[in-house]
């Protein structure tokens, strides 16, 4: 089967460089050019790839050694073309294009936060709301001699009641988070969190020397927070993946 060319990402230089053999199926990667812009990639089976985590992890490797190279924009997994000419031909006709996005994200970093909570955190914040409720007081009170019938359908409707307001101010905790962390970056992005657990799964767009800075922001609001029962799980520096 005729080779086919992989695409990892674009990036600000116009140097046909080798990366070395890093790429998937461990295929040597270097980068294609047009005018001051290239693409790293390397020869692949010109058939869909399927992800699984080897490819996915060598995927991300070539991304963040390009970023060696200069301001690195990452292209999706399983990008593949025909020939190195496809792969030229993409770079002329969206060279505008990515040009533009280079310029825009030069000098910047991308940074991972998660904000989740645990069972003893969601237990905190319940018996929280259990004591400083002004309407768990009142459902309590209407407890006070209640048949048993009732008594039982009102403390289910508490205890709904608790959840629902535990929920709430999950939220609204995760939302102070989020404005904190927002302050030290340049642009920010609320990403899908596949996990209940995940109040806040956000992406933030930091420029390079304020990295420090902003895993610092990151690390006081995780102590700050710990107290009310959120985990603050910082990550990054990495390619602007979210902001492409």
């Amino acid at each position: 089967m005729p080779d086919g060319r992989y695409v990892y990402c674009i990036v600000d230089s116009a140097e046909s460089t080798s990366l070395g053999d890093i790429g998937l199926q461990g295929n040597p990667v270097k980068v294609v050019c047009h005018k001051d812009i290239g693409a790293s990639v390397s020869p692949i089976p010109y058939k869909e790839l399927q992800p699984n985590i080897d490819s996915i992890i060598s995927h991300q490797r070539v991304v963040e050694s390009s970023r060696k190279l200069g301001t690195t924009l990452p292209v999706k997994f399983g990008v593949i073309f025909k020939n190195e000419e496809g792969v030229r031909t993409l770079l002329q006709r969206s060279y505008d294009d990515y040009r533009k996005k280079l310029t825009k994200l030069s000098g910047m970093d991308e940074f991972g936060v998660k904000v989740l909570y645990n069972k003893a955190g969601l237990v905190r914040i319940k018996n929280g709301i259990e004591r400083t409720s002004p309407d768990i007081r009142k459902m309590r009170e209407s407890l006070e001699g209640s048949g048993e019938g009732k008594s039982y359908f009102t403390k289910l409707k508490i205890n709904e009641a608790i959840k629902s307001e535990a929920y709430k101010k999950l939220d609204e905790l995760s939302r102070e988070v989020h404005k904190g962390l927002a302050q030290t970056s340049q642009d920010s992005t609320i990403l899908k969190s596949d996990h209940e657990q995940i109040v806040l799964n956000a992406a933030y767009l930091v420029r390079r020397e304020k990295g420090q800075e902003f895993l610092a922001s990151a690390n006081h609001l995780g102590k700050e927070y710990a107290e009310k029962g959120l985990i603050v799980h910082s990550s990054g520096p990495w390619a602007p993946y979210s902001f492409c």
